[in-house]
């Protein structure tokens, strides 16, 4: 869903009269806290998926080490407003996994409607450590879990939890707000201006 998320935002901000090329003008600070969140979920996604036993049993902790960067990355960029949604979205995603020992409740009629075989395979016999049956979801985590699937009309068939809508939200508007930043426009007729003052 990240993926659709940064591909419609691109789409809606050039609508707006926006500029891929502004993207990477706005700086966030630190970004090595994301990079090292990013790295720390897919090598323990990719471990676990792979039935890595030390990855298995320590997966509550790395999910936490996980969310901490994130937590951080997040905090140091929150004067760009779509942040806020993200960061939203996160702490709601890390109540969901955090209160279940690292396991993300998904509901298992859903995987069954959309006919994801192996996966709802893997974890009934307890093969995929990730996901846990939104019905073992412990107190409120339950109305947190993957339980949201999109429109018939829509062509891909992701299972979202409350948390991944409103990080994908987010990251929609943080796309188009780098692509039409008025700080942008500004600098550059700042440089204009300064350029014929020159002259």
């Amino acid at each position: 869903m990240l993926l659709e998320a940064l591909l419609l935002g691109i789409i809606f901000g050039k609508l707006r009269g926006g500029r891929i090329n502004r993207i990477g003008h706005l700086s966030f600070k630190i970004p090595i806290l994301a990079y090292v969140a990013l790295i720390i979920k897919l090598v323990t996604y990719i471990m676990i998926t792979l039935g890595h036993e030390f990855f298995i049993q320590q997966r509550l902790i790395l999910n936490i080490a996980y969310f901490c960067f994130l937590f951080l990355a997040l905090f140091f960029n929150l004067h760009y407003k779509p942040v806020w949604l993200i960061l939203i979205g996160t702490i709601l995603n890390f109540a969901a996994t955090t209160l279940n020992s690292g396991s993300m409740p998904i509901d298992l009629a859903l995987l069954e409607k959309l006919e994801l075989k192996n996966l709802l395979t893997s974890i009934n016999s307890g093969a995929l450590h990730y996901y846990i049956p939104l019905e073992q979801a412990k107190s409120f985590t339950i109305h947190l879990g993957r339980k949201i699937i999109l429109p018939d009309f829509y062509p891909f068939k992701p299972i979202l939890s409350i948390g991944d809508i409103l990080v994908s939200l987010g990251l929609f508007f943080l796309i188009q707000t780098m692509m039409v930043s008025s700080m942008h426009r500004r600098a550059s007729k700042t440089i204009k201006f300064d350029y014929k003052k020159g002259m």
